[in-house]
């Protein structure tokens, strides 16, 4: 994203929440950026202690879509309810069963002229000439149709702009990144990376999901199998395979 990670326009926010945080990578970010604001993390499992952090940040375990900020623990670490200057989130694609309750929650979170940022992808694989690919993957229809069943949305990425604004967000923008499959092929060592990278963790991550989504639609050991075995196939790098990344920044009013 040329490093840049916070596309929103904001320039001195005093209190800012990365939901679903992760590991807190992007909430010290935030803290380290904004080193004048109170930054809060909130994931549904605790942060692990991996290193220290900023001064400013703080953590919270509890779940945005279904409690209000004072259920979050500790409650009494959060000082105000609501009222936020800049709300991120980041790949929640796998996790988030309702994307419109979810961005009408972070407008009331925000407080006027806030900001809301979502970095997402959609789960829609591209050749080098822009062709959707992945329609042709029988595996990943099934898949894709087992997780629609639990309000999972593949699509949530390209959706976000039109959702932000029918929630009332204003000054919605949108940026869209390449996500390749594959480095071998990328000129810069950044891409080249990112490319290795997916084509390395995707597979393993996909193959998890596989099994938890197709368990529940009664399917066996065998056909689970198959299954992997044609999403390795389909995953194998190739120049020019990708997915799109989309950056959706919306403003309450």
């Amino acid at each position: 994203m040329n490093h840049k990670v916070i596309h929103s326009p904001i320039q001195s926010p005093t209190l800012a929440l990365d939901i679903g945080c992760g590991t807190g990578i992007i909430t010290d970010l935030l803290g380290s950026k904004f080193p004048k604001a109170e930054v809060y993390g909130l994931d549904l499992s605790p942060v692990p202690e991996l290193h220290t952090h900023p001064s400013n940040v703080k953590f919270l375990q509890g779940n945005a879509l279904t409690q209000q900020p004072h259920d979050w623990a500790p409650a009494d670490s959060l000082s105000k309810e609501g009222g936020f200057d800049l709300i991120f989130s980041r790949l929640l694609v796998c996790g988030m069963s309702d994307w419109p309750a979810f961005i009408r929650t972070e407008f009331n979170l925000l407080k006027s002229g806030g900001w809301a940022e979502i970095h997402d992808v959609d789960w829609v694989w591209f050749n080098t000439s822009g062709e959707n690919i992945s329609d042709r993957w029988p595996w990943w229809c099934r898949v894709r149709d087992a997780g629609h069943e639990l309000g999972l949305d593949f699509e949530c990425a390209s959706h976000a702009a039109e959702r932000m604004r029918e929630a009332g967000f204003v000054d919605v923008q949108v940026s869209k990144y390449r996500w390749p499959f594959g480095g071998q092929w990328e000129s810069s060592p950044e891409m080249r990376e990112m490319g290795e990278y997916s084509a390395s963790a995707m597979p393993e991550l996909t193959w998890h999901m596989i099994e938890r989504l197709m368990k529940g639609k009664g399917a066996g050991d065998e056909d689970i199998a198959d299954m992997r075995g044609q999403m390795k196939k389909d995953f194998a790098p190739e120049e020019g395979k990708h997915w799109d990344f989309y950056v959706t920044v919306g403003r309450k009013p």
